[in-house]
């Protein structure tokens, strides 16, 4: 073997250590990347896109994602049609096509559940809060830090007054959506 044959073939070596150090790079830069990415990062990548999501209750809600917040999802629920609104806090499961990913903007931090709930509060309309403890249906009266106040409503008419308000911690609350 020649001296240029040498020298070729230890550039082909060379290079495909460079090449190997380059793929192992790139794979530990991927690895750091995805540990990262949240759950709700990967949701709100799918925005649009049907999914299903279980929470720890046992309870299944299948739905196309509308809005991400910072602890809770927005579905626009498929059976029966409703908005509904899913503390990711209580979620246990989540199917659906998750493989692009929408991290959160810095400029435009997502909202809290807090805020969710009290754009619900503002239609004065009946809902339905499922907790860990069962489901209470009323009107969201107020909205606070960390609970909110539902005046229970007595039968379908949710402009009859009812006298008894339940406080709900944000923390026992795994869905709702308004009748």
């Amino acid at each position: 073997m020649s001296a240029e044959d040498r020298l070729d073939d230890l550039d082909r070596w060379f290079e495909r250590e460079r090449l190997e150090r380059v793929r192992e790079d790139a794979h530990e830069l991927a690895d750091a990347e995805r540990s990262e990415v949240e759950l709700l990062d990967r949701v709100a990548g799918a925005v649009g896109a049907a999914v299903t999501v279980g929470l720890v209750s046992g309870r299944a809600y299948e739905g196309r994602v509308r809005r991400v917040g910072r602890d809770w999802i927005e579905l626009d629920a498929l059976h029966p049609p409703r908005r509904i609104i899913v503390n990711a806090q209580r979620i246990a499961w989540l199917s659906g096509p998750l493989s692009r990913v929408r991290p959160t903007d810095e400029r435009h931090p997502r909202l809290r559940i807090r805020s969710a709930v009290q754009g619900l509060a503002e239609t004065g309309r009946r809902a339905v809060l499922v907790t860990v403890a069962g489901d209470f249906s009323g009107v969201v009266a107020r909205v606070f830090a960390d609970h909110l106040e539902l005046r229970v409503v007595k039968g379908s008419d949710a402009s009859t007054p009812s006298r008894g308000l339940t406080s709900v911690p944000f923390s026992s609350l795994e869905a709702l959506w308004v009748v």
